[in-house]
């Protein structure tokens, strides 16, 4: 079987090349994620935003894949997960496959609450239907949100009253397919939620995101807003906690943690590793960080990975 060779050995030696990985709406990538750009460049990597869909896109010609504003995903998402798989044998890719497998479906939460991480309270509909016990539980709450259990960006969520969601079938007409049903949380709108970005599993910054009146979701798509923020040295240690706790943050090149403050609490709403909005321009240092963290891992992850693969392919 014909030996892997990594991108760098078909070119000549030098200057790295890394693949920032979007779609086609933002072919440059999203303006806070063009922060990053400069500080790659002065270290002498070439990277440069492609959009994953593109067909004339060879993902062998650069040294790293990085997922960062492909936000067309969940739109496709069997598509995106099988050019996910190819581009892993092919190419070192962050975050890592495996993460990606854990994370793009939000019954993940799910394993999290039973780890003993408070989540927004929430029912996991699996089949579009929902039990005795669930619908006694879902018409305990005052408003809910439902929500896809594959979905960016609060697409297709909606919110309404507890007993006209019980009525009928909307949810399972407006889901097709599995998703969620959560309490709603009033803590989002009087409160925002706060976003802790973790780069190279260690703690970055944190923003605080709001929504605009009369909208519950904190979007900049619904006319959301973001603002950096200073938690609590308290909040803050429940983040940690939340990061330490799963085992995909610490290994991460990226994550983002959202959580709404109730009563002293972190409730957590979603944990994103996937290609969540990293907000470099919001904190000092945040984009040379990221920039510093993907440089790391040119030098010190992809040579393992090549050498596995190298391995692989061998057996």
């Amino acid at each position: 079987m014909k030996r892997y060779e990594p991108a760098s050995r078909r070119r000549s030696p030098g200057k790295k090349r890394v693949a920032l990985i979007s779609w086609n709406g933002l072919p440059h990538g999203a303006e806070s994620e063009r922060l990053v750009l400069p500080h790659l460049t002065s270290a002498g990597v070439d990277a440069r935003f492609v959009d994953w869909r593109d067909p004339a896109l060879d993902i062998t010609q650069f040294d790293l894949a990085v997922l960062r504003t492909c936000w067309d995903y969940h739109l496709r998402i069997a598509e995106f997960l099988n050019w996910l798989q190819r581009t892993a044998c092919t190419v070192p890719m962050l975050n890592t496959l495996e993460t990606v497998l854990w994370n793009y479906s939000k019954f993940y939460l799910q394993k999290l609450e039973a780890q003993g991480i408070e989540i927004a309270p929430t029912v996991f509909v699996a089949d579009g239907s929902l039990s005795a016990g669930d619908r006694e539980r879902v018409l305990g709450w005052q408003k809910v949100v439902a929500k896809p259990a594959v979905s960016a960006t609060a697409y297709n969520m909606w919110m309404t009253d507890s007993d006209r969601f019980l009525q009928g079938n909307e949810a399972a007409q407006k889901m097709q397919g599995p998703y969620l049903v959560q309490q709603f949380v009033p803590e989002v709108v009087t409160n925002g939620e706060i976003s802790f970005i973790y780069i190279d599993g260690s703690y970055s910054h944190a923003v605080l995101k709001r929504a605009a009146t009369g909208e519950f979701r904190v979007q900049r798509d619904f006319g959301g807003s973001a603002e950096p923020f200073h938690p609590s040295a308290a909040l803050l240690e429940q983040a940690h906690g939340i990061a330490a706790a799963v085992s995909h943050v610490r290994d991460s090149l990226y994550c983002r943690i959202d959580a709404v403050e109730r009563d002293g609490r972190l409730l957590l709403m979603e944990l994103e590793l996937i290609e969540p909005e990293l907000f470099l321009g919001l904190a000092d240092g945040a984009a040379e960080n990221f920039a510093a963290a993907i440089i790391r891992r040119l030098e010190k992850d992809s040579p393992q990975i090549y050498a596995r693969k190298a391995d692989r392919t061998e057996q």
